[in-house]
């Protein structure tokens, strides 16, 4: 943890020449997996327990996720996963997933 300055102790490090360091918020991490020809992207980490909607569709392309390292640029076919985790996927994400994988080739 950075120390808290006082005034007096900022002004003795300014008159000194010493910058100020200001703690600064990272970025939230985003994982990535690879799933068939999908790739999923979210902040959280899947659980290995998966989501019912995610299991359907590990049955449906014969596999499971696999953790990878960031793509050097977002793929075409990639789904974030981070709202899903929390409850039930809306119907018409789940539409706009199922329309990507029938037109993708498997």
């Amino acid at each position: 943890m950075l120390p808290e300055w006082t005034s007096q102790q900022r002004a003795a490090l300014q008159v000194m020449g010493i910058p100020v360091w200001e703690k600064k918020s990272a970025p939230a991490p985003v994982f990535y997996y690879r799933l068939g020809p999908l790739y999923l992207r979210g902040q959280n980490e899947l659980p290995v327990s998966l989501p019912g909607w995610l299991d359907d569709l590990c049955l449906y392309l014969g596999q499971r996720p696999v953790a990878i390292k960031a793509p050097s640029k977002t793929p075409d076919l990639c789904f974030d996963y981070t709202e899903s985790l929390n409850g039930s996927v809306p119907v018409e994400t789940k539409k706009s997933l199922w329309q990507q994988l029938a037109h993708a080739k498997l």
